[in-house]
This record gives C-alpha cells, sequence and structure tokens, in this order.
C-alpha cells in the first residue's frame, strides 16, 4: 500500500523546529510496515528531512495556501492508494474534493469544536459537518478527544479509530543521572498554567536552595503573560534557566537531567505528549490530570486537585523529599507508558496493540472498504 502523508502548510518536516504534528507522523511512520512506500508532502527546504522517507516538496506559498496545498496532491495522488492529511479539517476537505478518486483519512492531534457564537455559526457548521462525514476515516488522539468528537458532531458516521501519540522509549534511554531540577515544559499560555507552575518553582527553590529549575516554553502569544511568569521567576533566577523554541534532541537531553515534572494544563488536554515525554524520560511527573493526561498517565503521577501555586508547591515538596516514592511513580509510570503507547517495531503484526500497527491496521480496513 502506497500512502501519501500531506502535512498542513509552514511545515517542512525537518528536525529543526519540528512541531508535535511532524514529530508524530515521522514516528508513526518510522515504525509502519508502510514506511518505505510512504511519501510525506511538505514546505521546501533544503535541510534534511526528519525521517530518511521520500518527501514531496511544494512550491513557495501563496494564497490560498490549503487550495494551492490541494492542487498540488492532485497531481500525484493517483500514484498513492491511501492519503492521508493532518489536523487542518478545512485543507483536508479541499484535498478530498480535488482527489475524490482516492481514500482519505483525517488525523487529528486536537479537538474540533463546532462553532458556537457569530452571525453564520449556523451555516459554517453546516459546512464543517459535512467536511467530515466526506472523510473515509479519522483518528483521534484518545478516547476523550472521541467523546468530545461524538458529542460535538452527531450523525458524522464515518470510521474512526484511536491512535495516539507513540514513542520509540529506546530513543529516551540515557545514562544521564537526574539531578535536583524541576521541568516546565510546553507553550507560554496561560490555558498550559505556567503561570501557576512558576509561581510555585519561586516559592519551593527559595526555601530548597540544593533544587534548580528548567523552563522550556514555546510559542509566545501574549507578551505580557511571558513578562508574568520571567517576573514570577526573578526572586529565583540564579537558579532557573529559560529556554524557547529548542530542537527536540535538546527538548530531550534536558528532560532527562530533571527528578521532576510538571504539567499544570487549565484546559482538557487532546492527549498530553509532555506528560508522555516525562514518563519516557523516567521522570516524576505532576499533573492536572485534564482531557487526555489521566489517559496517558493512569494512577502514576501526583494529580492537583486544583490548578494554583500553593497546590503546585505541595506536590513538588511532596514528590522532593520522598525520592521512594518518585523511583516507584518513575517505574510504574514507564510501564504504563511503554504498554499503552509504545509505536512496536517495524513490520510488528496488525493485530499488535502497538501504536504503527493499529494506524495500518485502520488504514488498511479503509482502503479495503473504498475498494469494497
Amino acid at each position: 500500500m502506497k500512502i501519501l502523508q500531506c502535512l498542513p502548510r509552514r511545515m517542512r518536516f525537518t528536525a529543526e523546529r519540528a512541531s508535535s504534528v511532524e514529530l508524530c507522523v515521522a514516528e508513526w511512520t518510522s515504525h509502519s510496515r508502510y514506511r518505505q512506500s510512504t511519501t510525506v508532502v511538505a514546505e521546501a527546504s533544503d535541510a534534511p528531512p526528519l525521517l530518511d522517507i521520500p518527501v514531496h516538496r511544494l512550491p513557495p506559498p501563496r494564497k490560498p495556501t490549503s487550495l494551492q496545498l490541494a492542487w498540488e496532491v492532485r497531481k500525484i495522488a493517483p500514484r498513492f492508494d491511501l492519503i492521508v492529511s493532518q489536523q487542518h479539517v478545512p485543507t483536508t476537505a479541499r484535498i478530498r474534493a480535488l482527489s475524490r478518486s482516492r481514500p482519505l483519512v483525517l488525523q487529528t492531534h486536537n479537538y474540533i469544536p463546532p462553532i458556537e457564537n457569530g452571525r453564520f455559526a449556523r451555516i459554517a457548521n453546516a459546512i464543517r459537518r459535512r467536511e467530515l462525514a466526506s472523510m473515509s476515516g479519522i483518528t483521534m488522539v484518545s478516547h476523550a478527544v472521541r467523546e468530545q468528537f461524538h458529542k460535538d458532531w452527531p450523525g458524522v458516521d464515518v470510521p474512526t479509530e484511536i491512535v495516539s501519540t507513540g514513542f520509540d522509549f529506546s530513543i529516551w534511554k540515557t545514562d544521564t543521572q537526574p539531578e535536583d531540577i524541576i521541568l516546565v515544559n510546553g507553550r507560554c499560555v496561560e490555558a498550559k498554567g505556567i503561570l501557576e507552575s512558576a509561581l510555585a518553582c519561586a516559592e519551593f527553590l527559595s526555601h530548597n536552595p540544593s533544587w534548580r529549575a528548567i523552563f522550556i516554553l514555546s510559542l509566545v502569544e501574549d507578551a505580557d503573560y511571558d513578562a508574568r511568569v520571567v517576573a514570577a521567576l526573578d526572586r529565583v533566577k540564579d537558579r532557573v534557566r529559560i529556554y524557547r523554541d529548542i530542537p527536540f534532541a535538546e527538548v530531550r537531553a534536558l528532560t532527562a537531567r530533571c527528578k521532576i515534572a510538571i504539567v499544570a494544563s487549565k484546559w482538557n488536554e487532546p492527549f498530553g505528549r509532555t506528560a508522555l515525554e516525562a514518563h519516557a524520560a523516567r521522570v516524576a511527573l505532576i499533573s492536572s490530570g485534564t482531557g487526555g493526561l489521566r489517559e496517558v498517565s493512569g494512577p502514576n503521577a501526583v494529580y492537583l486537585d486544583a490548578i494554583t501555586p500553593e497546590q503546585i508547591c505541595r506536590a513538588i515538596a511532596g514528590l522532593a523529599g520522598d525520592e521512594e516514592r518518585r523511583n516507584r511513580l518513575v517505574h510504574d509510570a514507564l510501564t504504563f507508558a511503554e504498554t499503552n503507547f509504545s509505536l512496536g517495531s517495524p513490520g510488528q503484526a496488525a493485530g499488535s496493540s502497538a501504536i504503527s500497527a493499529r494506524l495500518d491496521a485502520f488504514f488498511e480496513h479503509v482502503v479495503e472498504k473504498s475498494r469494497r
């Protein structure tokens, strides 16, 4: 089976500043039985691809960019058995409209909420419902996302499958000895609880001079909020390092140095990749448990009753002072994660519970159903 994987515009499928979507596509494909027959559609770039597979580079973008992408896909679609498009529904719908001779799967990485307000909300939602219903199949990253999808889009009856972010846990193995470091990694936005985490870290570090903190921040959407985060850490700035938009390999190396990670999201996370990274790197996790975060960690995290600096600080202190508990959480969380989120090995049988094997089986089902 030949698969064409279409990335949203502005994604180059290179190691430099790879988005979570690009990382997911590379990880799924790397362990797929169809790795050698998969081609990725991405922006033009001179850098090596994120994965050693064929990449169809797009010409420089011009408006409307998603229509241009759909037109480029139309030119090469006849050479493939299946088209896969990532997350962006309008782009995927345009690909569907121009390449109806091939089955198309939409892979979601987030919720697809209906428009609730506005003069044309009813019309816009009717269009979106028709776009979703035109798909040959849709994958969801968690049970939380699928449950919300069926609530938001009743009557959209297309094949669906839970295909979460997967991990090659072997690349997270390291000889690095963890240090007394707290990690906060995420987008610098209020929904991620970054400010509350910063205030909690500042309070804890002020009373525990042997500990330090690392903040890996990306996507500064609100300069004022970002400034408040920096100001919250000012009194302990000599023991805090802030990194911004760094390569994934550096994120992995920094994570391995830490003993405690905080994921204090206020919104219902569709999945929780950062939490899974903490488990893979053998770091004890403090989590808000919202949305898909509990699916990622099971019972193997310290869950916050409320996302406040006081609650987070109390959780940090509890873990920092109890090495036996930290080690138990690390061990059990890694076992849970490897059992439920392993990519598996290349060529693994379709009946396996490994992520890539399950995705391969779903692709095969969609193609076979289309042929029938």
